[in-house]
């Protein structure tokens, strides 16, 4: 064998290879963003009803579908937050009858 065959895969030197490598910016990037501008895709699976709801809510209010599914998030989150868990299942109960006047008797026992 001719030493014009042996390919050569790497010219530098060893030093080169064992070097660590840079800190990624990424992370430093991602630490000082704020999280609620953070861009990031979202895949969302919805019953063909939840569906429906969401699309009259969208031509109710006009806004991005996006914007709607973070306001719903939200609500959610703070509401759970500041019922309990109790508290916070019964009003999901509630909300599960899809009665709307059911559901505004049942708010009125609520203080704002």
């Amino acid at each position: 064998m001719s030493k014009d065959k042996i390919p050569k895969l790497f010219e530098g030197s060893v030093n080169e290879l064992t070097k660590p490598s840079k800190p990624k910016k990424e992370e430093k990037a991602l630490k000082s963003k704020d999280l609620k501008k953070e861009k990031m895709q979202k895949t969302l699976y919805i019953s063909r009803d939840m569906n429906k709801k969401l699309i009259e809510l969208y031509a109710d209010e006009g806004r991005r579908q996006s914007a709607i599914v973070e306001d719903a998030v939200n609500l959610y989150y703070y509401l759970k937050l500041a019922l309990g868990e109790k508290k916070f299942n019964e009003l999901l109960s509630a909300v599960k009858r899809e009665d709307p006047d059911f559901l505004r008797d049942y708010m009125e026992k609520f203080k704002l």
